[in-house]
């Protein structure tokens, strides 16, 4: 036990603040000179004093409210007390526990033993260091980089928020610090995730090196990302990460990567200039465009690479107004090139200028015009001339006209115009394709040539369509002239081991009987024409007064046509088809009719080829196939099994998706696929082979029945009978007009039925009128005929009933 002089000497000595204090009655027993000074009070008045007075707070009232044994319990805690002396609160730890009254007897009396540790300079150090922290945080998120500390493990010590910018974090990962799912985030951002992971890996592996690298974000940025060690006593501890948002950088880099490229790419000439105009630097197509290098034109005046009608100062005079008007100038110029020779060029001279409007650069751009001007001299050149044909088009035959109205009046001197226009013409291109229709032409306007004379003048409109100018010519001899066209024209054609006849309609105009101007002339010979066309083609007609008169109903009777489908003015009426060793009807053609409540009936010989001229016959030709398939399912119903034949035009034929449409019919209605025969003319035969062919298959593989209309009336070719899948041929009424007495008809007639019949293939004769062509065809081995013999074109339900009265219905 220590003597009591010992425990007060040690007691007053302790730098610790100490009190006893009884725990019954809370007043102090003693306090020691740390105390006193910690809370500027004497050692003597603080005896006996309740220690509740030395509460500073509060929360320190209720400590001291508490019975001993909870007093006891708050072990260590951080208040204040209040110095008397400085009349200011000190920061304070506090500590409170029981001790024995007596040292070294437990068993004696317990006493409270209150001690207290001034912590002002440590609050004060917590708190620079704090407001240190806050700084260097504050710092770190106004930085413009993303930052991002961790350490060898990679677990994430600290990042800032330009760094949950960059990356787009999640609020949920700003509010609870999750490292794993802040890396698989990221990398979750790159277009190469397991690039980034494989890299990442690689980095951890080299604690002591700094690395770039540039990142691609599937956001569209791009981001450098750049790490440095973090070491403490020189040893690795961490790792630094820094991320930069670079996308504009390298936006701006691949801009001028692209512009290198170009530049030495392009094939414009290009040539860069300084602020004094001279040549820094020239491209490979300028090198190539001037026939030096760089080396021999860098310094030399941009100006003196070109010829000046006026000078180079003059020009550089007006080169400068322009740069400061538009920014650059622009204009045609000769280029010098090596050897004395200039090279017309186009050039574009722009200035770069900087931020005070200064000139710190020029670039020119040149562009050869060489083969421009040749172009355009040779444009100059055919100007007046058909490309095609070389014939003079219609600009020279304007001129020649106009010089030949002048002439005329002076001289009293008449002339004629004949308009040519080839029949059918279209049905060329449509079947055999337009280069082989090009040919055609050419080989015409030879024809045509040749048998002028040297006054006279042939000039191509277009398309199929000619002017002849007969010089000085009268009525007989433009008569004369337009006979021996025809006459010529009737000659056969030969192209690719193809003999072929091209038909042709004149119309006529002369000078001054019909018109005095130019157009009207034109106009004229025009509408002779049309007449001719009107009445069967193949001929000539002279301008006639009425005509003109006569052109409003043409042009009333195509609005007419057009409308006739909606307004319910069509119809499909159906000509027997009877077997001619039966007598019974077995099929039937589907033919249009259209009734018009102002034209009255219109003839189909008037308003199909309006329809072929104009194209209409396209939607014309798919409304008659899909009445004639549903009413052709309808009489399967009604028990009568006939077939029925549809006239296919060659430009249906071409039109995309033809054998779909009409599987589709096929199957929205219910009929058979061989009830239903397509009759197509031999000008589709004689499309583009491998195409025909395809199309003609997939319909033959489908069980459609497929004929040839009009057969041996057009440009004939007998390969395709043995390479196609023909089911019948049909003999054009022309030729069974001339039976049973016309020795040419049934020389014909015969032949076709032989043939057929040696092909195995059905012959039907069309527009059989009489009992004797009727027989002398059953003679002949003719299978089917149609006509007035039997019936005329019949509504659907007088079809019926004329089966029903041949014999009963026969299942083809």
């Amino acid at each position: 036990m220590l003597p009591a002089q010992c425990f007060d000497a040690v007691w007053q000595g302790l730098d610790l603040a100490a009190w006893l204090v009884n725990p019954q009655t809370l007043q102090v027993i003693c306090a020691n000179e740390a105390a006193a000074r910690l809370v500027g009070r004497d050692i003597g008045d603080m005896q006996g004093m309740p220690v509740q007075e030395l509460a500073a707070t509060p929360e320190d009232l209720v400590f001291w409210s508490q019975s001993a044994q909870e007093i006891a319990a708050g072990i260590h805690s951080h208040t204040t007390v209040r110095n008397q002396r400085r009349d200011a609160l000190v920061l304070v730890d506090r500590r409170v526990r029981c001790v024995p009254a007596v040292a070294g007897a437990p068993e004696s009396p317990q006493v409270l033993l209150l001690t207290m540790s001034d912590r002002t300079e440590q609050e004060a150090s917590r708190r620079e260091l704090e407001a240190l922290l806050a700084e260097l945080r504050a710092t770190l998120d106004s930085a413009a980089d993303g930052v991002l500390t961790c350490d060898l493990h990679g677990k994430v010590r600290a990042f800032n928020q330009r760094l949950a910018q960059i990356w787009q974090l999640p609020p949920e990962l700003l509010l609870q610090r999750d490292d794993a799912a802040i890396w698989a985030h990221m990398q979750a951002q790159l277009h190469d995730s397991g690039a980034y992971r494989a890299r990442m890996t690689a980095i951890a592996q080299e604690p002591m090196h700094a690395t770039t690298d540039i990142l691609h974000l599937r956001n569209g940025m791009t981001v450098e990302q750049r790490s440095v060690p973090q070491l403490i006593q020189g040893r690795p501890a961490g790792r630094v990460y820094s991320y930069r948002d670079i996308s504009r950088q390298a936006e701006i880099q691949a801009g001028l990567r692209l512009a290198a490229r170009v530049f030495e790419s392009s094939l414009d000439a290009i040539f860069i200039a300084d602020e004094r105009h001279a040549v820094v630097r020239i491209n490979p197509g300028c090198e190539q465009l001037l026939g030096v290098t760089t080396a021999v034109v860098a310094g030399l005046q941009a100006a003196s690479l070109f010829a000046h009608e006026h000078g180079s100062d003059v020009f550089m005079a007006e080169v400068r107004r322009a740069w400061a008007q538009e920014g650059f100038w622009e204009g045609e110029l000769s280029l010098l090139q090596r050897d004395a020779k200039q090279c017309p060029v186009q050039l574009s001279w722009v200035a770069l200028s900087d931020d005070s409007g200064v000139t710190v650069q020029t670039i020119g751009f040149m562009r050869d015009l060489t083969s421009q001007r040749a172009a355009q001299k040779r444009i100059e050149e055919l100007a007046y001339n058909d490309a095609l044909t070389g014939l003079p088009n219609r600009l020279l035959l304007n001129r020649t006209l106009a010089q030949a109205i002048d002439a005329a009046r002076s001289h009293g001197q008449g002339f004629a115009i004949l308009f040519l226009d080839l029949d059918r013409f279209k049905l060329v291109n449509d079947s055999l394709g337009h280069p082989f229709g090009d040919r055609v032409l050419k080989l015409v306007a030879q024809r045509l040539q040749d048998i002028l004379r040297q006054s006279d003048a042939l000039y191509r409109l277009g398309g199929d369509e000619f002017v002849i100018y007969l010089h000085r010519a009268d009525a007989a001899v433009a008569e004369s002239v337009a006979r021996r066209v025809l006459d010529e024209m009737l000659r056969p054609f030969v192209l690719d081991d193809m003999d072929f006849t091209i038909q042709c309609s004149i119309g006529v105009s002369l000078y001054p009987q019909d018109a005095e101007q130019l157009d009207d002339l034109i106009k004229q010979a025009d509408m002779a024409m049309y007449r001719v066309k009107e009445r069967g083609r193949g001929n000539f007609g002279f301008y006639q007064p009425q005509m003109s008169a006569n052109l409003l109903p043409r042009i009333k009777m195509e609005h007419a046509m057009r409308h006739a489908l909606g307004q319910g003015h069509m119809a499909v009426h159906y000509q027997p088809q009877v077997d001619m060793t039966t007598g019974r009807i077995v099929g039937a053609e589907a033919l249009a009719r259209w009734t018009d409540p102002h034209l009255g009936a219109v003839s189909p010989g008037t308003f199909v080829p309006l329809a072929e001229e104009s194209g209409y016959i396209v939607t014309l030709g798919a409304w008659v196939m899909e009445q004639a398939v549903k009413e052709a399912a309808d009489w399967r119903r009604r028990g009568h099994s006939l077939a029925v034949s549809v006239n296919v035009s060659a430009l249906e034929f071409r039109q995309a998706g033809f054998v779909d449409r009409i599987t589709g019919l096929l199957h929205k209605y219910g009929l058979p696929a061989h009830l239903l025969e397509l009759e197509l003319t031999e000008s589709v035969l004689l499309q583009e082979a491998h195409e025909m062919q395809q199309v003609l298959a997939a319909l033959a593989d489908r069980g459609l029945r497929l004929s040839i209309d009009d057969f041996g009336t057009g440009y004939s070719s007998l390969a395709y009978l043995k390479k196609l899948v023909i089911h019948r041929l049909k003999i054009d009424k022309s030729f069974v007009d001339g039976l049973p007495h016309g020795e040419g008809d049934c020389a014909i007639v015969r032949a076709i039925v032989s043939m057929g019949r040696a092909l195995r293939i059905g012959v039907v004769a069309e527009g059989v009128e009489t009992h004797a062509q009727s027989l002398l065809l059953k003679q002949m081995g003719c299978d089917s005929y149609q006509g007035f013999l039997c019936a005329p074109a019949v509504q659907s339900d007088q079809l019926l009933a004329l089966a029903a009265n041949h014999a009963a219905p026969v299942s083809l």
